[in-house]
């Protein structure tokens, strides 16, 4: 009996503890708080770490791109690739320098090849940002940055006048950057302008052509690439692919490096409204031609006649009428007709 009464006493003490326990509210925030702390320390730690990583991020494309346009500005010509790089790099330095957060930051700036069209310098950074609270899930927020700019440019208009509609040879004109070296251009360096072949049909195409530039026009010439007759005048057998460059001379001495390469009986120029050129004419080869290649920076507003003779045929008969074409330099202004336009600052391209 004592034993059964403590048993009932003893459950009526813990329904009591408990039903206490039920309706007592007191430290119910100190609980809730405890249990919400954890993820707001988080969120405030992941804020915090978030705001110094777009800080940090957008200071760096700042430093990037003004590094980047710094570099750029003074590449104006193939000897200033190296120079370029090093403005680059010494404008990086110093930008880091006064950024907080930037310690570890690595950064690259390259210059573009000097056989490029346009001369550009590339700008690369790269931190690997220690987070806060935040590390408890990621050590550190990686950033990356990159900029580019080109130097100042000419939009330079090339209009064909004429391909000759009998011609048995298969020809086509290209544009090109003169190399450093005065040497041929590889293959990859000739970009298309006009065709007797197709594809011809526009009669006004424009490139951008940095400041510190020179640029030069191949023919290319397929002996009877149209018309077959077997071997040319010069001994070229049919289906023979020449060119002629007119940066050389004469711009004929790569495909015919003979007795040939003493005269010049592949290009005359003109220029201007000037069309007078020597049909029937082989002279001797004492230079380059005569704007043979053409600097549009020191030739604001020019325009240059290019007369080509592909040397083809059973019998040359050098009348330069095989390709004709004229290149427009921008005058100082910024225009000079045929869309051309001076591009004289340097700017972002990426």
């Amino acid at each position: 009996m004592a034993a059964e009464a403590m048993s009932r006493t003893g459950c009526r003490s813990m329904r009591h503890t408990l039903g206490r326990f039920r309706h007592d509210r007191s430290g119910v925030f100190a609980i809730w708080f405890a249990v919400m702390a954890i993820p707001m320390m988080l969120m405030a730690g992941a804020g915090l770490d978030m705001m110094r990583a777009v800080q940090l991020r957008a200071e760096l494309q700042a430093a990037a791109d003004s590094a980047a346009l710094a570099g750029a500005s003074v590449y104006v010509s193939a000897a200033t690739g190296s120079t370029a790089q090093a403005v680059a790099n010494r404008f990086m330095a110093s930008a880091v320098a006064r950024m907080p957060y930037a310690s570890g930051v690595s950064y690259t700036a390259t210059s573009s090849a000097s056989g490029t069209a346009v001369y550009s310098v590339a700008v690369t950074a790269q931190v690997s940002l220690p987070n806060s609270i935040m590390a408890i899930l990621k050590n550190a927020t990686d950033i990356t940055v990159i900029a580019e700019a080109r130097s100042a440019g000419y939009k330079v208009a090339f209009s064909l006048s004429s391909f000759a509609s009998n011609a048995a040879d298969a020809n086509s004109i290209y544009w090109y950057v003169v190399p450093n070296n005065n040497g041929v251009p590889s293959d990859s360096a000739l970009n298309l302008l006009f065709s007797n072949t197709g594809g011809s049909s526009q009669k006004d195409i424009s490139a951008i052509i940095g400041t510190g530039q020179k640029i030069g026009f191949a023919l290319k010439n397929v002996t009877g690439g149209i018309s077959g007759y077997g071997k040319n005048g010069y001994g070229k057998s049919q289906g023979s692919v020449n060119f002629f460059y007119s940066h050389l001379s004469p711009p004929s001495s790569v495909a015919y490096p003979s007795i040939l390469s003493l005269f010049n009986c592949s290009l005359q120029t003109t220029v201007g409204a000037s069309t007078s050129v020597n049909n029937g004419s082989c002279p001797l080869s004492l230079g380059p031609v005569s704007n043979g290649t053409i600097n549009c920076a020191q030739s604001a507003g020019k325009t240059v006649n290019y007369y080509w003779n592909d040397m083809g045929g059973v019998s040359d008969d050098r009348d330069y009428n095989d390709a004709v074409f004229n290149v427009t330099c921008p005058s100082s202004t910024g225009s000079s007709g045929s869309g051309s336009q001076a591009t004289s600052s340097v700017v972002l391209t990426k």
